[in-house]
């Protein structure tokens, strides 16, 4: 990108030698001196000028101490607090030690402290050559830009009177009202009226707290608005962002970035991707959309979320942050999936609340529900409750499942296994005891509340509340049918299985959930035990509760 800068401004200038050939040529005038001298020992013969000396040429007027005139060559060298404006135009003023005028080509050759104003900015370098016919400046020493608050440095420079632009090439910087801000770069275009700087090479961006980088943009110095492209990336004490692009505003730092974005918030553990990600100062404020994912790492290990909207902000207290995951929301991590509608997550009571008939896999067990909550403890599950056809199922083989339903349920995590459940309202159970590694039977109970104890995904205790009753059958009186609590299914299918599945939603509708029911899962197979079971219920304990 530099060298097709140089290139543009290298055609520019040939354009403007073209037309310099062709343009009219007209003959420097002396206007005035105070002292007219002809020395032959002067080269080619030239007047020497002494005092107050004025040329016009045009409408251009050129002033000096003393001068070396060729009129006969149409040029002159002029020595001293050189002065060169025009008639027509007072926004153009260059001063400098030593000027050469070549009255043919209208071209003027500044040497030595040249000062170049306009309307808008100060250019100062030590050797500009200025074309007069097309008010296009040059440098390839050294040069400054200063207007009211921004100062650009280069090596080299064109200056475009008419266009109101400088470009800038080698070694580039831009310091904003005494380093507030500064930007080094290769190449750039600067608006003198529209103070638009536009970069077309790698930049880089600093100021007290952030730092930017990319390879292409502009920045307004006045509404301090900029846009970053290509290998874009922004960074804070607390954050890191790789983009595509980047808009940003210095003023409340804040902006979006566009396109394969990847967002670290190093102090959270927390790494967010998608195609459009909002910034903002405050690094607890977040909006992700277009293929967004959240990663959180802890315990050694990451939470892949998606969702068609991610969104972190302050609840209306301004105290507490809350998160929201809406449509399409589902996620993976090696002991726990999920898929659901939405969620909405508070730090104020740590509840998770997942929204439009969640699904949750943790360590073995599918969990289901209309509406579901989950209570996080040191950044773990804690417990969790099910609204409204909660069920809870344990695969034992691939054809034998242990089941829990009720109307409503409280589960108890521990070490990220769920080890009681709590069953209130229409509790039922169905579940497959195993002696030796073989299943010996099916049991089905039901009562108004119960306590399930759960370990390793089986069930090992049951306590009915109230209205307890219980049966055990063969395994071969039994049929598929009752094999299943009303409103089963098994849904494995529908389970994200690697971190790149969370962005495939899998519709769990009715059919395609009994056509799951038969899915081989990755559980041990056990041996069903042929045995005949006793002809009546076993009894309960003493206490008339307890079933074992």
């Amino acid at each position: 990108m530099r060298h097709l800068l140089k290139i543009l401004c290298l055609i520019s200038a040939l354009i403007s030698v073209n037309q310099t050939f062709a343009q009219r040529k007209t003959k420097i005038e002396l206007v005035r001196a105070k002292s007219i001298k002809s020395d032959a020992r002067l080269f080619n013969g030239a007047r020497r000028l002494i005092g107050d000396v004025r040329f016009k040429q045009d409408s251009a007027i050129m002033e000096c101490d003393s001068a070396h005139f060729y009129s006969d060559k149409n040029r002159f060298d002029a020595f001293g607090h050189v002065h060169l404006y025009k008639l027509n135009d007072s926004n153009i003023d260059v001063r400098a030690d030593f000027l050469r005028h070549d009255g043919d080509q209208k071209v003027a050759h500044f040497r030595h402290n040249v000062v170049l104003r306009d309307s808008a900015v100060i250019l100062t370098t030590d050797s500009l050559d200025y074309n007069l016919h097309e008010d296009i400046g040059s440098y390839e020493h050294n040069g400054k830009i200063v207007d009211s608050l921004t100062v650009l440095t280069s090596i080299k420079g064109f200056y475009f009177h008419n266009q109101r632009e400088v470009y800038f090439w080698d070694s580039v910087v831009i310091d904003h009202n005494n380093s507030e801000y500064q930007m080094f770069t290769d190449s750039i275009r600067y608006g003198t009226e529209t103070k638009i700087i536009d970069f077309f090479g790698p930049t880089e961006f600093y100021n007290d707290t952030n730092y930017m980088y990319a390879r292409y943009g502009w920045y307004n110095t006045i509404t301090e608005n900029s846009m970053f492209k290509y290998d874009a990336k922004f960074k804070n004490p607390s954050q890191t962002i790789t983009c595509d692009s980047m808009f940003f505003s210095r003023l409340d730092e804040s902006g979006a970035a566009y396109s394969n974005v990847v967002a670290i918030d190093t102090t959270q553990n927390i790494m967010a991707t998608g195609d459009y990600v909002e910034i903002h100062k405050d690094p607890e404020l977040l909006l992700i959309t277009k293929r967004a994912r959240l990663i959180y790492i802890f315990d050694g290990d990451s939470l892949y979320l998606h969702a068609d909207t991610l969104k972190m902000c302050r609840d209306t207290s301004g105290e507490f942050r809350t998160f929201r995951a809406y449509w399409h929301a589902r996620a993976y991590k090696k002991n726990l999936q999920l898929q659901t509608d939405s969620i909405y997550f508070s730090m104020h009571d740590s509840i998770a609340r997942f929204y439009g008939n969640p699904i949750f896999w943790v360590q073995g067990n599918q969990i289901t529900s209309d509406y579901m909550e989950a209570f996080i403890k040191n950044k773990h599950l804690h417990k969790f409750m099910l609204y409204a056809n909660g069920m809870i199922v344990s695969p034992i083989d691939s054809t034998h499942y242990n089941q829990i339903r009720g109307a409503q349920m409280t589960g108890y995590m521990r070490n990220n296994d769920l080890y009681k459940v709590d069953v209130y309202k229409r509790s039922q159970t169905l579940y497959f005891p195993v002696d030796g590694g073989e299943i010996i039977g099916m049991n089905k109970g039901e009562s108004t509340d119960m306590t399930i104890y759960v370990k390793n995904r089986a069930i090992k205790h049951i306590v009915y509340r109230s209205s307890p009753k219980s049966d055990i059958y063969p395994l071969d009186n039994v049929s598929d049918n009752e094999m299943r609590l009303q409103g089963f299914t098994w849904l494995e299918a529908v389970r994200p299985t690697t971190p790149d599945d969370i962005f495939i939603w899998k519709d769990a509708d009715k059919k395609a959930e009994r056509r799951q029911t038969r899915q081989v899962i990755p559980a041990p197979e056990v041996k069903k035990k042929k045995e005949k079971a006793p002809e009546k219920p076993l009894p309960p304990t003493q206490d008339g509760k307890h079933l074992r």
